[in-house]
């Protein structure tokens, strides 16, 4: 793959990010101005962290990842691109979780 193939691809699949992030935030923070309420909401429902609960929601996002490269004829219920681009937004949520808690210190 050439450098130029890479980063239409590249830009392509932000873009798939970016779209199903703005999909997928009014039923996540249904209605907060908080785009982490999910993870918080669950987390304390199940008595735990927010960090754990986005790790739960994480890990199993990339199990999902893990049998679309191993498993190609697996049947799934998100194609992969889509899989591949919200794997992006978990990754930015998981980093706003972080940043949050070293500013409360």
């Amino acid at each position: 793959m050439t450098q130029a193939d890479y980063d239409t691809i590249t830009q392509e699949l932000m873009g798939l990010a970016a779209d199903i992030e703005a999909a997928k935030r009014p039923g996540y923070t249904m209605g907060s101005a908080d785009v982490l309420a999910n993870f918080k909401r669950v987390a304390q429902r199940l008595g735990i962290t927010p960090a754990q609960a986005w790790g739960t929601y994480f890990l199993k996002h990339i199990d999902a990842l893990v049998a679309i490269m191993t498993q190609p004829d697996l049947p799934v219920a998100e194609a992969a691109p889509g899989r591949f681009a919200d794997a992006l937004n978990y990754l930015r949520l998981g980093y706003a979780l972080w940043a949050e808690e070293r500013t409360r210190g």
